[in-house]
């Protein structure tokens, strides 16, 4: 007779019938071992337990030390969590502290700006420590799992790609959101902004081409970009009050191109331009207005002093840098000539097509320019001039009072945006867009000033990553970010209808 018949339990009943006794090898337990089920006592059984949970204690206390989520699935699913930020406002005396007081006319609302990097731009040269952090059914549940950590109110996505436009319609779908969507019809991505529809629904819409845009009707792109800006309207949801009811938002990604200063000092001039114009109409008068995005620019730059600055003034080695660009000639195939590639696949390293004499240098100290060019960077600066909004950096503002050894130079911007393999710092802002008429004492503490003349309050910023804090690989990397870029969030209080 058979021995598995003769005994009654079968080879695969005596594996189950036993457990194994968990623990570090030492001299009096030397290794793991199986212990058959019915010799296992209470308290035998309680030991077992125990050491189970203290593993999975220290396990998660290891993750949560990391800023990690211990209840996410998978180690290779999981992120470097920031905490937001909650900015003190106790110093704020006489008529600013009432104003900027929760009340049944002002909403809380989390901004968030993300260059979530299109999967069709990635190059294994371009990420050679990244590994699997790459692929995008990794990439896209940790991107998702990020916008649930942080819940932001209202989101401005760059380099999403359209081929995978049904993933983020049923992702932000179940999260509560609707969305927009626009790109330029010679790129695989475009730019995407979703909104909680609990909180705001969907006015109106624009999409700005900027190469088909002359600046001041009479400057032109000088090379094919391929970059827009999305412009929305978005009402305050169950809001009756005709006046300041809601918030215009646009989200922009500006030319990438090293030499290409000159074409995003044009560009955030007509996106400023286009911003004047829809809250010159009556019916936004008194809305909000925010600007956010990869704007490829370090605040140094004159790009972002010509958002920020009235008047704006280009002198020194700032204004070298503008006219070095004009300098610069681009090849053929960025002109689409002779290529129907997105931008970023046509790098010509600085060097355009059959120029032996292109400038090397796209920060120079001086530039010997020409009169045309000189002519030129006058006449855009003074079409900037002409403006009567300009940004103001919520980072920029007040991220300074929450993580002051972070907050670098006069612009108090954060270090870093973006951890890539060729270059790192910061690129990416959330701008306020406020009149230039908004004024108030130079005494006077700039939050506060700005908090008065826009009813607006700043309650807290994410947590931005310093340098030092940063592996010495790039990004994404499982673990990490989901992204070369680093996500930016900062949460205010909207004020609308009459005087706070």
């Amino acid at each position: 007779m058979n021995s598995q018949i003769e005994d009654g339990t079968s080879a695969s009943q005596k594996e189950t019938s036993s457990i194994s006794v968990l623990g570090s090898p030492s001299e009096d337990n030397p290794a793991p071992h199986k212990v058959p089920r019915e010799q296992l006592t209470v308290d035998h059984i309680k030991k077992i337990r125990e050491e189970r949970a203290q593993k999975r204690q220290i396990r998660r206390s290891s993750l949560i030390s990391q800023g990690k989520d211990p209840d996410f699935p998978t180690p290779d699913l999981q992120f470097i969590e920031r905490p937001l930020l909650d900015i003190s406002h106790e110093n704020s005396k006489g008529p600013t502290s009432p104003t900027i007081q929760a009340t049944s006319n002002s909403l809380d609302v989390k901004i968030m700006t993300y260059n979530t990097l299109a999967q069709t731009l990635i190059r294994r040269d371009f990420f050679p420590q990244s590994g699997p952090a790459l692929k995008w059914h990794k990439r896209s549940k940790v991107l998702v799992h990020e916008l649930k950590k942080y819940r932001p109110d209202i989101v401005s996505l760059q380099e999403v790609d359209y081929n995978e436009l049904h993933f983020w319609q049923e992702n932000f779908h179940k999260l509560g959101f609707d969305l927009t969507f626009k790109r330029h019809e010679g790129k695989t991505h475009g730019l995407l902004v979703a909104w909680n529809n609990k909180k705001f629904q969907l006015d109106n819409e624009w999409m700005l081409d900027y190469d088909n845009v002359l600046a001041g009707n009479v400057i032109s792109a000088r090379t094919r970009t391929k970059n827009i800006a999305l412009i929305i309207s978005l009402n305050f949801k169950d809001v009756t009050d005709s006046s300041s009811s809601g918030v215009i938002v646009a989200n922009t990604h500006l030319f990438w191109h090293p030499f290409g200063v000159f074409e995003r000092l044009r560009q955030s001039y007509l996106v400023l331009q286009k911003i004047q114009e829809i809250k010159t109409c009556s019916k936004y008068n008194g809305w909000h207005s925010l600007l956010m995005g990869d704007f490829n620019t370090e605040p140094e730059e004159p790009p972002y002093l010509a958002i920020t600055r009235r008047p704006l003034i280009l002198t020194g080695s700032i204004r070298a840098m503008v006219e070095c660009s004009l300098a610069y000639q681009y090849s053929k195939k960025r002109n689409g000539e002779e290529s129907d590639q997105d931008d970023e696949e046509c790098d010509e390293k600085s060097r355009g097509e059959g120029h032996s004499d292109q400038p090397q240098n796209p920060k120079p100290k001086s530039f010997a320019a020409t009169k045309e060019e000189k002519a030129l960077v006058n006449q855009l600066v003074a079409l900037h001039n002409s403006l009567n909004v300009r940004g103001i950096s919520l980072y920029g503002l007040g991220y300074g009072k929450v993580h002051p050894e972070n907050a670098n130079g006069s612009h108090g911007e954060p270090e870093l945006s973006n951890w890539a393999n060729t270059w790192c710092g910061l690129l990416d802002y959330i701008f306020y867009i406020e009149d230039n008429g908004s004024k108030g004492a130079r005494k006077r503490e700039p939050l506060t000033v700005f908090e008065e003349n826009n009813r607006v309050r700043v309650i807290g910023y994410l947590r931005m990553p310093c340098a030092q804090e940063m592996p010495k690989h790039s990004q994404p990397f499982e673990g990490e970010y989901a992204s070369d870029h680093i996500s930016l969030m900062c949460q205010i209080r909207l004020f609308w209808g009459g005087s706070t």
